[in-house]
C-alpha cells in the first residue's frame, strides 16, 4: 500500500520551471462540449478554437516501442500567455505538494520495486471562466537533492498542463488518447505531412522524401520508424521559424 507523505507546498505563483516528464495518458481527451469558455472576450474564444500548430507538438518514446505527442511546459505557459495575454491567467497551488511511496511488481520477475514520486494539484484562473483544477504526477528517478528537485517541479507543471488542457487544443487536449500504437501511426503520418506543409511542401515531396530516406512508402511506417521523422521535421520547422525571426537592432 502507498504511503504519502505532506511537504509544504508554494503558493500564489508556484515555480514550475522543471520539464513535464509525466507517465503515459490513459484517460481520453475532454469532449468539445465540455470544454465551457463561459464569458470569455470573443478575442481569446477565437484563439481557443484554432487548431493546435504542430510544431508546438514534442514527442518522446514510451514502453514497447509506443511513441506519446505531448506539450513541454514552457510550450503551455507561452500558450497561455500568447491565449489569454500576459497578465490574462493565473494559477497556484491548491493544498500541498506530496512526496507517495509504494512498490510495484515486475511481470517477469516477480521482483517488488520501491518508487516515491510527487503528486501536485494546481488551479488556473481565467477571468471569464471558471477555475480549472486538475493533478500532476512526477516520478524521483534518482535519489538525490537534485532529483527530488525535479519531481517536485515536474509534479507541478505536469498538474498546470493537465488544467490547461480543458480549455482544448490549443493546450493539446487532442493530444490524450489511449495511447495504442496502432491507433497512433495515422495521426504521425498526418503531422509528418503537415510540418511539411508548413515548411512550404507538399504531400508528394514529403512522401516522396520519405521514401528516400527510409526506402520504404509513407503508409507503410510504423510507428517506430515514425516518430524520428516527426521529431526532426518538428526541429526544422522550429530552426527555420528562429532564423526568419528578425533581430533587434
Amino acid at each position: 500500500m502507498a504511503e504519502t507523505t505532506t511537504l509544504n507546498g508554494r503558493r500564489n505563483g508556484a515555480s514550475a520551471n522543471g520539464a513535464s516528464a509525466n507517465g503515459v495518458h490513459h484517460e481520453p481527451a475532454i469532449p468539445e462540449r465540455d470544454l465551457q469558455w463561459e464569458s470569455l472576450p470573443p478575442a481569446v474564444t477565437t484563439k481557443l478554437a484554432e487548431p493546435l500548430d504542430e510544431g508546438l507538438v514534442s514527442h518522446r518514446r514510451g514502453r514497447r516501442g509506443r511513441s506519446f505527442a505531448y506539450l513541454e511546459g514552457r510550450t503551455a505557459i507561452e500558450q497561455a500567455n500568447r491565449v489569454f495575454g500576459h497578465g490574462g491567467w493565473g494559477y497556484d497551488l491548491v493544498g500541498d505538494v506530496t512526496l507517495r511511496e509504494g512498490e510495484s511488481v515486475d511481470q517477469q520477475t516477480g521482483e517488488a520495486k520501491p518508487w516515491r514520486a510527487y503528486a501536485a494539484t494546481v488551479r488556473v484562473t481565467v477571468p471569464g471562466s471558471q477555475p480549472r483544477t486538475d493533478t500532476g504526477f512526477q516520478a524521483v528517478a534518482e535519489e538525490t537533492v537534485e532529483g527530488h528537485e525535479t519531481a517536485y517541479k515536474g509534479a507541478v507543471t505536469d498538474a498546470l498542463k493537465r488544467a490547461l488542457r480543458s480549455y482544448g487544443d490549443q493546450f493539446g487536449n487532442s493530444l490524450y488518447g489511449d495511447g495504442a500504437t496502432g491507433d497512433l501511426a495515422p495521426s504521425l503520418r498526418k503531422t509528418l505531412v503537415d510540418l511539411g506543409q508548413c515548411r512550404g511542401f507538399d504531400e508528394a515531396k514529403v512522401r516522396s522524401a520519405v521514401r528516400e530516406r527510409t526506402g520504404r512508402d509513407l503508409d507503410e511506417l510504423p510507428v517506430a520508424a515514425l516518430t524520428p521523422l516527426v521529431e526532426a521535421a518538428a526541429r526544422k520547422l522550429q530552426q527555420d521559424g528562429a532564423e526568419e525571426t528578425p533581430k533587434a537592432a
